[in-house]
């Protein structure tokens, strides 16, 4: 997360692959993101600067550490101030690079997901097209909170194989702050997999007051 002139900026992403390469990728993404958001006017040039910054380090790395797997991200902005119509409501923008998509949380209890109209590669994956990122805009309403995460919660699975539905458990519940929020759903998911899980899960939670 890192405030810039042009809002909050958030990411959250998921390194497909093992070993030092895949340490180097975590290191070159946060390190671009940090750089871009401060930067960049607009959240696809954001993405944009970590698909090239990869890129990089993929050409620089070789041998057995060579990283070849590629990751998954969400970007998030949240414009300083309220809407465009000038009305107390905020908005976020989101670009997605085949991340899981993030879930907005209404101070009633409703639950929407933020899915992307149309799919895009996760980073480190331009060798096998080209698609133009377009960040997608919502309302973002007082009291509502932002939950970005990876597949690491959707895809925790019970001793019978049943992934934990963050959809499901989540709709129709408050929480008093995005600390309670995350708190919950860690417990949660560690009851659900018998605190087995295999793979690694981020959580990142921001409530607009």
């Amino acid at each position: 997360m890192q405030d810039s002139p042009h809002g909050v900026r958030l990411v959250v992403g998921d390194v497909r692959g093992k070993g030092m390469g895949a340490v180097a990728a975590v290191a070159v993404v946060i390190g671009a993101f940090r750089e871009a958001a401060e930067q960049e006017t607009t959240l696809e040039a954001v993405a944009q600067r970590l698909e090239r910054a990869l890129a990089r380090e993929r050409t620089r790395q070789d041998g057995i550490d060579a990283f070849e797997g590629f990751t998954t991200a969400v970007l998030a902005e949240l414009p300083h101030g309220g809407s465009s119509d000038g009305s107390d409501d905020g908005i976020v923008r989101i670009v997605n690079r085949g991340h899981p998509p993030p879930l907005l949380l209404h101070h009633d209890g409703t639950l929407r997901t933020l899915a992307a109209p149309e799919p895009a590669l996760p980073l480190g994956m331009a060798d096998l097209g080209r698609w133009p990122d377009r960040a997608t805009e919502s309302g973002f309403p007082s009291g509502a909170t932002l939950l970005l995460y990876t597949d690491g919660l959707s895809e925790a699975r019970d001793a019978h194989g049943r992934f934990y539905d963050p959809l499901r458990r989540l709709a129709g519940r408050r929480f008093p702050d995005p600390r309670s929020l995350l708190g919950r759903l860690a417990a949660e998911v560690r009851r659900h997999s018998g605190g087995g899980m295999t793979d690694d899960m981020a959580l990142l939670a921001v409530r607009r007051p």
